[in-house]
């Protein structure tokens, strides 16, 4: 199985004030290397587009071990499955200096036509570019990664009673080139739903460890989106709503102490 390697050394602008990496800017790697990995496959950015096609984010799982990465190298590695011809599971891992891997992540894609907006099937010749035919198996790390990684998606949960509940102004920069919500703005409006103007205490004393998210719908530029969420313990659960009260996203983030 073709699997992709990108070096990065964690930014100032990439970890909080503690020195810890970002969820947000983590998961914004991880979409660099992914990009990296398919232009490297001889597919040019604009590929889908010229087929009429467009990749669209469904999920995030993901988790990470540590998180004090201050100006340090990280080794972020990615390969590609796809099932049901519909849908394309992209997994990464994260290797720190000493070569120990203290991360793993998974996304999952599908493909809609973009004039009818419709789910397609992902072209044969895109998927046979992701794959090494001269050893499609996985390899014994990558495997282990697979296991590690439920595919299950977050469901949205009946009834929640909120703990907490949060409006959030649609920022200019917040809007990506395919003119909609950048993915990784969600994650970061879910925790700072746990925040209020005059407490931080929350983010002060914890920091995620894993995340689970699922894209319900675009949110396009302008006005505001409400974050409602339900705080028990160490697990957060959040629902992302725009004006209209439409669902954009469910998130899910199990928190740990800070070191």
């Amino acid at each position: 199985m073709k699997e992709y390697e990108k070096s990065t050394i964690v930014d100032f602008k990439e970890v909080d004030r503690f020195l810890y990496v970002k969820l947000d800017a983590l998961v914004q790697m991880l979409n660099t290397t992914s990009m990296y990995h398919t232009v490297s496959l001889g597919l040019a950015p604009n590929y889908m587009e010229e087929m009429g096609l467009v990749w669209v984010l469904y999920s995030w799982n993901l988790h990470l071990e540590e998180g004090e990465y201050y100006a340090k190298n990280l080794r972020l590695r990615t390969f590609a499955l796809f099932q049901k011809d519909i849908y394309s599971h992209r997994y990464f891992y994260v290797v720190d200096e000493e070569g120990k891997t203290v991360g793993h992540a998974l996304s999952v894609w599908i493909v809609i036509n973009a004039d009818k907006r419709k789910m397609v099937k992902i072209p044969e010749h895109v998927k046979e570019a992701y794959l090494d035919r001269t050893d499609p198996s996985l390899s014994f790390l990558q495997n282990e990664i697979v296991q590690k990684i439920d595919i299950k998606p977050l469901k949205k949960r009946r009834n929640p009673v909120y703990t907490h509940e949060k409006p959030f102004e649609v920022r200019f920069h917040d809007i990506d080139s395919n003119d909609h919500v950048n993915n990784t703005v969600y994650i970061g409006w879910a925790m700072e739903s746990l925040t209020t103007d005059t407490n931080e205490d929350y983010l002060l004393v914890n920091v995620p460890e894993d995340l689970s998210i699922v894209y319900k719908k675009e949110k396009r530029p302008g006005g505001n989106v409400m974050v409602r969420s339900v705080l028990e313990d160490r697990t957060s659960y959040h629902e992302i709503y725009d004006e209209e009260d439409n669902l954009l996203s469910i998130v899910e983030l199990q928190w740990k102490k800070r070191n």
